[in-house]
């Protein structure tokens, strides 16, 4: 493997651990919520805030402050 492929292999990595993260922060939020019984919580929906947090956690994570215009 080339340097530049185990650079990219490593990012790669990293973002998918923290979509993952992100979506088992939210996966177990709905859990307590809906063993609390305040709310149902759809699995579709989970999934989407789960994916909105995955793309948050992306942004956090490349440094993004600012969009050029």
């Amino acid at each position: 493997m080339t340097k530049d492929v185990k650079e990219q292999l490593i990012k790669r990595l990293k973002s998918f651990a923290w979509r993952l993260g992100a979506y088992a922060a939210v996966s177990v939020l709905a859990l307590l919520v809906d063993s609390l019984g305040v709310l149902k919580v759809d699995p579709a929906i989970v999934t989407i805030v789960s994916l909105v947090c995955g793309e948050i956690t992306k942004w956090l994570n490349t440094g993004v402050t600012v969009i050029d215009k």
